[in-house]
């Protein structure tokens, strides 16, 4: 359980070093903004949709308030990997790709390669300067390569948690040199969140995308329908120093939808453990370790009775 206050130290911390950051939740695969380890079944494909509000004022200080429309489609290949594109309104679109490395196991977390943002454009990003300029960033947006570690601790703590954590370039990365208030960001690139499951339907998120603290909740209605909601760029609510000018130093409000059809072929057969594991049925994970350990114990037993 160590790892749950070190992770939230470092949102909190770092919730103060964001000067201009900003994008859409749930317009990439993963959590609100960050990417997971997970991957579709083979020919399995999820389609998000989401929905953004937010705030400003204008040169006379009048509030004004828009929202912005997001969403992504990708397909799972022969369980280790997944591919495919987002979409950011006037932005276009652009590619997303992911690996699996290793698979989670009980003991051990998955990890998973990946690029966001697979365009030409450099700043792509829903948001512009002006009428048809995007907003300019002290990183390219686009390749946004990354690596990323997910493992669930309620096998060993018996509360349901899981973490992923990471290092990204790109879109996951302040300008470097960037402060406010004297405070410089020391963590350029990585990025890390909780989830929380009070239940097995009902995931509460909290996590740092590099860039800005966000939090959500997802509701499972069942296995092919979620509904997401989320406050993004939560640090600016806490920021007295952001101008309100720029549309990139409000917070963000969010909800969104996600849709998992398929598989459409048979998918490739998996041990037990690893078919749990990617299904994400912790009590089934739980008596197959404990059959396991029984199974263990009696060939113990038994070594320790032949002569």
């Amino acid at each position: 359980m160590r790892s749950v206050p070190i992770i939230t130290v470092v949102i909190l911390c770092s919730a103060f070093n964001s000067a201009v950051a900003g994008s859409l939740p749930f317009s990439h695969p993963g959590l609100i903004d960050t990417p997971n380890a997970e991957v579709l079944h083979h020919t399995q494909i999820t389609i998000g949709g989401s929905a953004t509000a937010f705030s400003y004022q204008t040169a006379d200080s009048t509030d004004e308030s828009d929202f912005a429309i997001a969403g992504h489609l990708d397909i799972g290949l022969f369980n280790r990997a997944m591919v495919g594109i987002t979409w950011l309104g006037d932005a276009g679109l652009s590619g997303n790709a992911k690996v699996l490395i290793f698979r989670e196991n009980i003991y051990t977390p998955a990890i998973a390669v990946g690029c966001q943002n697979i365009t030409g454009e450099k700043n792509y990003e829903f948001f512009s300067i002006g009428a048809d300029s995007l907003y300019q960033y002290g990183e390219s947006q686009n390749f946004s390569a990354y690596i990323v570690l997910s493992k669930s601790l309620e096998y060993f703590s018996g509360i349901p948690i899981c973490f992923n954590f990471g290092y990204g370039i790109g879109r996951f990365r302040q300008k470097a040199n960037m402060e406010i208030s004297g405070i410089s960001n020391p963590f350029r690139g990585l990025f890390g969140s909780l989830e929380y499951h009070p239940a097995r339907n009902v995931s509460i998120m909290l996590e740092w995308d590099g860039r800005d603290a966000n939090t959500g909740v997802e509701y499972i209605l069942n296995p092919n329908v979620r509904f997401h909601a989320a406050v993004a760029e939560l640090e600016q609510l806490a920021n007295t120093d952001r101008n309100l000018i720029d549309v990139m130093q409000n917070a963000k409000f969010n909800i969104g939808v996600e849709f998992t059809l398929g598989p459409f072929i048979n998918r490739t057969n998996l041990e037990p453990f690893e078919v749990l594991t990617q299904d994400y049925n912790a009590d089934l994970l739980l008596k197959l370790e404990e059959i396991r350990s029984n199974a263990r114990e009696k060939i113990r037993e038994f070594d320790n009775d032949i002569p």
